[in-house]
């Protein structure tokens, strides 16, 4: 008969290098991979996944979907915590078996677990899809995903905010600060650094909480925000495609989702030539409309066109330009107006003038008060906000609108 092919999750307990070593040294099951992230639990063709009670992302979900797969799993318990089987037993594992247990006692499980064959079986390359099933139907609708960005210094942050707080009147929305360069939406609001991106990320990747609880209401409890993660050099620990289900997951069950991004829409080259990030990448592949801000100087805008042209490689959903803090004289505005159109029509051109609320408001981490500013972005979320009947539910929930004749929306 042949070995048993099993799966270790790594941990820092002492049965997990002790089983280990002895299948190892001594043989009895084959161990194929060490299991760090839950997923690379659905990359290797094994039998047995053994697992520790105390990992995180053990969830129903995820044990029904390798059972769908025809594995096993063999859960390890402390036998001071009587919880720990309790929990085992009731995500669904096949065994659970004492983490003090010897060695002929842990091969005796894997030997009884080996999986026999089975004649409707999900192939390897078919886990990962069974686990996205048993989180979310395809049925569920997506709604609108705006995401926000433009060249540095444009004020997109600062838009965003305002742009939430002003949807958020005519139907429900969220602020979700994506930016991996320069987060800033907790700061400028004056939010608590945790809970954060990376609690969402738990949550929908790993059943690891409720995602409601992984956001923060803005001053006033105006609209729920996620904010950004704090630490720069943390976002090499979260992947894109971590980043977009969360996204989807947020806009199911709400109309609108507001992500502010980085100025940087290409990845990051990092030592040996590796790349990193790509989080702006995935939340505009994501996005349903697209906003983008930039300052109302010649180079401010000459600096916009350029991301337009970027991010013009990566989707083409309807793009909203906003010029902030333009110039008054009607002169200048046209000659700016002019320009754009010149080199790539948007779906809507936006002129907000500089307002001195919004240092104010800076100062203070609150939203910025009524005037130019607020009115010159109402006009902006009137556009986005469109009706959920007119948006095409193809996964993304793109709208199904094409760049027009622009409208100039002026306080």
């Amino acid at each position: 008969m042949p070995e048993p092919e099993v799966a270790l999750v790594f941990s820092p307990e002492s049965w997990v290098e002790g089983l280990h070593r002895h299948l190892t040294d001594h043989g009895g099951a084959r161990v194929r991979q060490m299991v760090m992230d839950p997923a690379l639990a659905l990359e290797e063709e094994y039998g047995t996944l053994v697992v520790s009670h105390r990992w995180p992302a053990l969830t129903r979900a995820f044990v029904d979907a390798l059972h769908g797969a025809c594995r096993h799993l063999l859960g390890v318990y402390d036998p001071g915590e009587p919880a720990g089987r309790e929990h085992l037993l009731a995500v669904g594992v096949d065994r659970a078996i004492e983490s003090d247990a010897s060695m002929s006692e842990f091969l005796e499980a894997l030997v009884a677990l080996a999986p026999a064959e089975r004649t409707e079986c999900a192939s390897a390359a078919d886990l990962r899809q069974l686990v996205e099933e048993t989180a979310r139907s395809e049925d569920d609708p997506v709604d609108e995903i705006v995401v926000v960005g433009g060249p540095p210094g444009g004020g997109a942050t600062e838009v965003s905010i305002e742009l939430t707080r002003s949807l958020s009147e005519q139907t429900q929305a969220i602020l979700v600060d994506a930016d991996d360069v320069l987060p800033a939406v907790a700061q400028r609001l004056a939010l608590p650094i945790e809970p954060n991106l990376r609690t969402a990320v738990d949550a929908v990747e790993y059943g690891m909480g409720e995602l409601s609880n992984a956001l923060v209401a803005a001053p006033g409890g105006s609209f729920p925000v996620l904010c950004g993660l704090p630490n720069v050099a943390a976002w090499s620990q979260v992947r894109p495609g971590e980043v977009a289900d969360v996204l989807e997951a947020l806009a199911r069950g709400r109309q609108t989702i507001v992500v502010n991004v980085a100025s940087r829409v290409e990845d990051l080259v990092v030592g040996s030539g590796r790349t990193r990030y790509g989080i702006t990448r995935a939340a505009l592949g994501g996005a349903s409309t697209l906003v983008g801000v930039g300052p109302g100087t010649p180079v401010g805008v000459t600096r916009l066109l350029g991301w337009v042209a970027d991010v013009r490689t990566l989707t083409d959903a309807p793009l909203h330009l906003v010029v902030n803090e333009s110039p008054v004289d009607g002169f200048r505005r046209a000659e700016v107006a002019d320009e754009i159109h010149r080199t790539y029509p948007p779906a809507g051109l936006w002129f907000v003038p500089r307002d001195d609320r919004v240092s104010a408001a800076a100062w203070t981490g609150g939203l910025v008060a009524p005037g130019a500013f607020t009115r010159a972005v109402a006009g902006l979320a009137a556009a986005v906000a469109v009706p959920a009947t007119n948006r095409s539910l193809n996964g993304r929930g793109r709208a199904g609108r094409r760049p027009s004749r622009s409208r100039v929306g002026a306080p």
